[in-house]
């Protein structure tokens, strides 16, 4: 490995997908913001504003106290014994280890500290352009961020580090684990009309941190399990917003959304009814001819 330089600014216009062949770097390094840790571990970098840490801290409250009778090919495809809260969440922290806010600039905070000809193991796992799309629209709902940088720098042979939540992380696997707020998290991915805290709201963001989480996942081609381009008979046709991976990132999310949905106790039909929505909308996103992936992940030593 050469010795360590640093060069940032990851720019901005690679769409927010993994088709990450347009990233170009520029630029310099300045310091990341303190975190904050989170119930289950996860850390919230200093750009995440206070309300959203708090309403996030809820999140994942409610996902420890989870405990769901769920199909076993469900259990399959997330690769955990069972929907218990213990189970998700270790499923989970296995591959979000920080979220950072909407104004997080990655391009400042990503340095270059040297080259290397990639030749990434696979490590199994005990128990991955991408951005997670609002119906209809494109509205960013949230980015991994983490996988992108790392499919970036194994496309151009550079090792890069990433300062996030006080800390400088060195990027060597999808499993980084750094997914960023978009604007539409707390807004768009919601029911209409309610309060960001409700039980509905909350477990309906979850499943955009399982969808994110399955982009830390992957080997090969298929690391980080980047999304397809939607044929243009699609409703985002022309998009990387459908996933050619019948255990990728849509298909987790619309198991979570169609499972937390019967924790949703109380709820009124109208949350329900978007429960429903968003679960046929990730449903729509699976091309014919998907087909399963390897889930384990890669790392350079």
């Amino acid at each position: 490995m050469a010795s360590a330089w640093s060069v940032c600014g990851i720019m901005k216009n690679f769409l927010i997908v993994l088709t990450l062949s347009a990233l170009s770097l520029m630029g310099c390094n300045k310091n990341s913001t303190s975190g904050f840790s989170t119930k289950i571990g996860i850390v919230l970098d200093g750009s995440v504003p206070e309300d959203q840490r708090d309403l996030i801290d809820l999140d994942l409250s409610n996902l420890s106290r989870l405990n769901l009778s769920v199909s076993s090919s469900d259990l399959q495809v997330l690769n955990v014994n069972s929907f218990s809260g213990s189970d998700l969440v270790g499923w989970l922290t296995t591959r979000v280890h920080f979220i950072v806010g909407e104004d997080f600039d990655y391009a400042e905070q990503a340095s270059i500290v040297g080259t290397l000809s990639y030749r990434p193991q696979i490590f199994s796992s005990t128990l991955l352009d991408d951005d997670f799309l609002a119906q209809n629209s494109l509205v960013t709902i949230m980015v991994n961020i983490g996988s992108a940088l790392y499919r970036y720098g194994k496309n151009n042979s550079e090792v890069l580090t990433l300062d996030v939540g006080g800390q400088r992380i060195y990027v060597r696997s999808p499993r980084v684990g750094v997914i960023q707020i978009g604007e539409g998290l707390f807004s768009s991915w919601s029911v209409r009309g309610t309060s960001s805290n409700t039980l509905a709201n909350s477990l309906i963001r979850l499943s955009v941190f399982f969808h994110e989480a399955r982009h830390s996942d992957g080997n090969g081609d298929n690391v980080t399990f980047p999304h397809a381009v939607c044929p243009d008979w699609h409703d985002y046709g022309g998009n990387y917003s459908c996933d050619s991976s019948s255990n990728g990132p849509y298909v987790v999310d619309s198991i979570m959304l169609r499972n937390l949905r019967s924790a949703c106790v109380g709820c009124s039909n109208t949350e329900i009814q978007t429960f429903k929505a968003f679960q046929a909308d990730a449903e729509s996103r699976l091309l014919p001819g998907s087909t399963y992936k390897d889930i384990r992940p890669e790392q350079i030593p």
